[in-house]
């Protein structure tokens, strides 16, 4: 099935070159979600055209905050669910080095038959809790990139992504448009994380009829050993 005109516009519009081979990949991963997706639950999604739009643009959005330099360059996608958007990030950058994390077993499953299925040789899976693969010391601190979509309000993301920053790394956490009320209650959380500089960045030019933005937030000192907290503590009780 041909790609569809729009996905060419949008993407020469947010100024992404992707090769015959990235847009061949991105249909196949885009195939693979609306296949399983009609045993499992992976998105409430069902039309291709809005898939291409909301599951596939949507997820390269992030790409610009990526730094150029991808070799030893490691992002880590926080609660990937069907892998968005850390596949297509992974699809678009093979030099990027990209670990889905996902705690759900049956996505898990779905992820590494992608991965198999696409050679995504650049990208592996994790199967664990945000607050307790930040508490690990092979992931803590060793990450350069954090992306995640639809995790939780900020305080969540802070607490779930600073700690898996290097110092300079960047967390790109995908928002809509409360995301700057998010950030505005979200200042003892960045300051007791390690956050320092922070960005909000419309994902779209304004001819777009989309809201989605980019949060960037640059960590600029180790967090402490007490974040995060213990599983579930961070959306319950959050900074």
């Amino acid at each position: 099935m041909a790609i569809p005109e729009f996905v060419h516009t949008d993407l020469q519009a947010l100024g992404f070159e992707m090769p015959t081979e990235v847009l061949d990949k991105l249909e196949a991963y885009l195939d693979l979600i609306l296949k399983a997706n009609e045993t499992t639950n992976l998105t409430a999604i069902r039309h291709r055209e809005q898939a291409w739009s909301r599951l596939i643009v949507d997820s390269l959005t992030p790409l610009p905050g990526i730094p150029e330099d991808g070799d030893n360059l490691r992002l880590i996608d926080i609660g990937t669910g069907a892998g968005l958007p850390g596949i297509p990030l992974a699809i678009a950058r093979p030099d990027v080095q990209v670990t889905l994390l996902e705690a759900t077993g049956k996505k898990i499953a779905f992820l590494q038959s992608v991965i198999d299925a696409l050679d995504l040789t650049n990208t592996q899976t994790l199967q664990e809790r945000a607050e307790t693969a930040a508490q690990d010391p092979r992931y803590r601190g060793k990450f350069d990139v954090v992306t995640n979509r639809a995790v939780g309000p900020m305080p969540v993301v802070l607490e779930y992504s600073l700690p898996m920053l290097k110092v300079g790394g960047r967390l790109l956490a995908m928002k809509g448009p409360k995301a700057e009320a998010e950030l505005d209650a979200s200042g003892d959380a960045l300051i007791k994380l390690g956050g320092g500089e922070v960005a909000v960045v419309d994902a779209y030019p304004e001819s777009f009829d989309n809201e989605l933005v980019i949060v960037s937030v640059i960590k600029e000192a180790q967090t402490p050993k007490d974040y995060p907290r213990l599983p579930g503590l961070p959306k319950k009780q959050p900074l």
